[in-house]
């Protein structure tokens, strides 16, 4: 694989032929042959990383320039709230349809930049990874840790918001890019409101991935020296262990974080050993991968609900409602389940017995109630 710097250099030194194949003046055939060998998302990235005036970013992003100028002035974003799984309010930004087209289609760029030169340790916000073939899920990112002595997972505060356009300028105008400070500018306005990363942004995830770049290099180091496991999924970080993870240790990796800009979450801390249920994001690895007995247990009892009492019984008590269901609500209840459930063979695999129990009701269920609709 290429360096980053030896990716950054090609971009710009084929930058004619790369722009006018994307823009529809060029044929295939006139790529330079390294680029008609490597694949599609490398291509991708290349392109991005070729934009270097503010013509070239109206071409990339297809806005004209007065346009990009109004919206980068002018960024609007609709704010709401929605709860926190334990408790509190999540602060959402959603762009407006133009500014969100054009956020999605630069992720759609970043994105593929990212999957080149993804860190092997990162796990959450990668698309596409079966490009590179592996996979980046919860589960894959739990593999590592299993089996091990002692656990310590650690939470990044405020994630999203931490991060400042400030930070998000300096990483596009870094070697990583090497964008002009005025296109520089120009992105981190374009993915930033007031100042930070907005949670609700397409572009957000991915460009939380690059500033953590340095951050997971300095950690992968860290652990390469002192003999530890390290994953990381979105603001989820996991270190293992089958030696004994001192206090000490734990300070270094907090000190190294706070260095690459971040805090803890102090009630996220978390460590344990192999004598008390290990979990990472979500999922139980003492000895191996599983879904966790609280949820298995919610998803028996949905199941139970539904095929002894009803949709209507079922979902009135899941999502404690009073009065009478109506389709909506019915369909929100299945979907749920099927969510659960799929999830569960997601996580222990389509030919577990556990996952095949859960299954078989619900698909007897579902064609039973397909074939009542069609008689009416």
């Amino acid at each position: 694989m290429p360096t980053i710097e030896e990716i950054v250099t090609f971009s710009k030194a084929h930058k004619s032929n790369i722009q006018k194949y994307f823009n529809g003046g060029h044929p295939y055939s006139t790529l330079p042959k390294l680029v008609q060998k490597i694949k599609k998302h490398e291509r991708n990235a290349l392109f991005l990383l070729s934009t270097e005036t503010p013509t070239e970013l109206c071409t990339f992003l297809k806005t004209p320039f007065f346009q990009l100028e109004e919206i980068i002035n002018n960024p609007i974003y609709k704010q709401y709230e929605i709860k926190k799984k334990r408790g509190g309010n999540r602060q959402i930004y959603s762009p407006e349809k133009k500014l969100k087209a054009i956020q999605r289609r630069l992720n759609y760029f970043l994105q593929a930049y990212y999957l080149w030169i993804r860190p092997n340790e990162v796990f959450g916000f990668v698309v596409n990874p079966h490009y590179q073939g592996t996979f980046c899920n919860i589960v894959e990112n739990a593999k590592p840790h299993t089996g091990k002595k002692h656990i310590l997972n650690m939470d990044l505060k405020d994630f999203f918001p931490s991060i400042s356009a400030s930070r998000i300028k300096s990483v596009f105008a870094s070697s990583y890019f090497n964008f002009s400070e005025q296109i520089a500018t120009a992105l981190a306005l374009l993915t930033t409101y007031e100042g930070k990363l907005p949670i609700g942004a397409p572009t957000s995830p991915v460009i939380s991935n690059f500033v953590c770049f340095q951050l997971d290099a300095d950690l992968k180091n860290f652990c390469e020296t002192t003999g530890l496991q390290f994953t990381r999924y979105a603001d989820d970080l996991t270190f293992s262990s089958n030696l004994l993870i001192s206090n000490e240790t734990v300070l270094d990796i907090i000190n190294l974080i706070k260095k690459n800009g971040f805090e803890i979450n102090e009630k996220k801390l978390r460590l344990k050993s192999s004598n008390r249920k290990q979990t990472v994001t979500g999922l139980t690895v003492n000895e191996r991968v599983n879904i966790d007995r609280k949820l298995l247990k919610k998803v028996r009892a949905m199941l139970h609900d539904l095929t002894t009492n009803g949709i209507d019984v079922a979902a009135k008590r899941h999502f404690n409602w009073s009065g009478e269901t109506d389709a909506k609500q019915r369909s929100k209840f299945i979907h749920r389940l099927e969510g659960y459930i799929h999830f569960v063979g997601q996580v222990r695999g389509k030919n577990d017995a556990v996952y095949t129990k859960l299954k078989q009701p619900l698909d007897k269920f579902s064609a039973t109630q397909q074939r009542a609709e069609q008689m009416w």
